[in-house]
C-alpha cells in the first residue's frame, strides 16, 4: 500500500495513560494516518507505525521498543524501519502473517494478551486477521482501519466495497461495544477520546439492513471464563452492551459441574432476574436452598431478601440468563465474607470495624 504523507511530526502524548501517537496527512483520503507508541512495564509497543522520520526513529530508539504490532496485512506500513532502528520483534495475527512482507516473530489469535493488551478479532473485514488491541484498565482500544475516525469525533465502518462481508463486519464490530471503551485510537482518521462507547454505538445503530440489536444466546455468543479461583470459574458472555442496551444489563453464564457464578451476595440498587435456559442448578437464598430447572424465572430484589448464589451440582452444564437494571450507585454486599464493593469505584471494604464519621479528620 503506497502512502503519500505530509511533513514529519514528533510524537504527542494522548489522554490515554502511556500512549503516544504521531500522524501524517493523507491527501487522497483527506484524513490523518496514525501510528502509536504504548509504554508498558512488560515492554513498549509500537502499533501500525507510519513513516517515522529520523528524529522520531531516534526517539523510539531511546525509549526502547520491544515489539511492533500490525493490526492487519495492509498496515505493515513502516514496520521495517522501526524494527531496523530498535530491534523490535514483529507481532501479527496468525491469519494475516503469511501475507506480510516482513518476517513475523509471534502470531496471535483472539483472546491472546500482548504486553497487557487483549487481542480482539474482527470478522468480515477486508483481511481475515483484522485485530484490535484492548486494555481494560486504560478503558482503551487500538484499531487499524476497520473503523475510520471520520468525521472528527465520530466513527464509520470501512466502506462496504472494501469489506469481505459487510453484514458480518457490522455484527462483529459489536464486540467493541460490549467492552468498556472510553478511548478509541484509530489508524485512519481522528481518534475518539472520552466518549468512544457512544461513538461506537452511534456507528452501529446507523447501519441499515442488519439486526444490530439481536443475538441468539444458544449459538451466537462466545462465553469466556475469567481467571477466578474455583468454584467461581463460570464462563460468561456480555449480552446487553453487545446489542445496545442502555438501562438494563444482561448476560449469559454457563456452569459446569461444581461451579458457581459468583459468591453469595445482594445489591442495594440493582434488582436481578435469573432465567434458567438449560440444566438444573442449585439456588441458595436466605430462606432455603433448592433446585432450579429449565424455564424457571427467579427474582432477586434489592436488600438482604435478595441474597443469592447459584451453583451447579448436576452433571449437565447449566445455562442461565441474568438481567438487572444498571445503577452506577449500586453497592454489593457479601454476607459470607462481610464485605462491601462500591461498584462505581471498585472499592472493596469490610463491614467491620465501623468508623466514626470524623475518624482521621484531625
Amino acid at each position: 500500500m503506497r502512502l503519500r504523507f505530509g511533513g514529519h511530526h514528533a510524537m504527542r502524548q494522548t489522554v490515554v495513560p502511556g500512549v503516544w501517537s504521531w500522524s501524517r496527512w493523507q491527501p487522497d483520503r483527506a484524513m490523518d494516518f496514525n501510528g502509536f507508541f504504548v509504554a508498558s512495564a512488560e515492554g513498549n509497543l509500537v502499533v501500525d507505525p507510519i513513516e517515522p522520520g529520523d528524529a522520531l526513529l531516534d526517539d523510539l530508539r531511546g525509549r526502547g521498543v520491544a515489539a511492533v504490532v500490525i493490526t492487519n496485512r495492509d498496515h505493515e506500513r513502516a514496520t521495517a524501519a522501526v524494527v531496523a532502528a530498535t530491534g523490535a520483534q514483529v507481532i501479527a495475527s496468525a491469519l494475516d502473517a503469511p501475507s506480510l512482507t516482513i518476517g513475523v516473530d509471534r502470531t496471535v489469535a483472539p483472546g491472546d494478551v500482548v504486553f497487557g493488551w487483549t487481542v480482539i478479532g474482527l470478522d468480515g473485514f477486508k483481511t481475515p486477521g483484522e485485530i484490535v488491541l484492548y486494555d481494560r484498565a486504560r478503558k482503551a482500544a487500538i484499531v487499524g482501519d476497520a473503523l475510520w475516525g471520520t468525521p472528527a469525533g465520530a466513527l464509520t465502518l470501512m466502506p462496504d466495497a472494501k469489506l469481505a462481508d459487510p453484514e458480518r463486519a457490522a455484527l462483529s464490530a459489536r464486540s467493541l461495544r460490549a467492552r468498556t471503551i472510553d478511548h478509541l485510537l484509530v489508524g485512519d482518521g481522528a481518534c475518539v477520546f472520552g466518549n468512544a462507547h457512544e461513538a461506537i454505538g452511534a456507528m452501529l445503530d446507523a447501519r441499515t439492513g442488519v439486526a444490530i440489536n439481536r443475538v441468539n444466546v444458544f449459538d451466537e455468543l462466545t462465553l469466556h471464563a475469567d481467571a477466578d479461583p474455583a468454584p467461581f470459574t463460570a464462563a460468561w458472555a456480555e449480552v446487553g452492551r453487545l446489542i445496545g442496551a442502555e438501562r438494563l444489563g444482561y448476560g449469559v453464564f454457563r456452569l459446569a459441574r461444581g461451579e458457581s457464578f459468583c459468591p453469595y451476595h445482594w445489591h442495594t440498587r440493582e434488582e436481578e432476574l435469573f432465567v434458567v435456559l438449560a440444566g438444573a442448578p442449585t439456588l441458595r437464598t436466605p430462606t432455603a436452598t433448592f433446585a432450579l430447572r429449565a424455564g424457571d424465572c427467579v427474582a432477586f430484589v434489592t436488600g438482604s431478601r435478595g441474597a443469592h448464589r447459584v451453583t451447579n451440582d448436576g452433571d449437565d452444564d447449566a445455562l442461565v440468563l441474568a438481567v438487572a437494571n444498571t445503577d452506577p450507585g449500586d453497592v454489593c454486599y457479601y454476607p459470607d465474607s462481610r464485605k462491601f464493593v462500591v461498584e462505581a469505584t471498585g472499592t472493596l471494604v469490610r463491614e467491620q470495624p465501623q468508623l466514626d464519621y470524623f475518624e482521621g479528620e484531625a
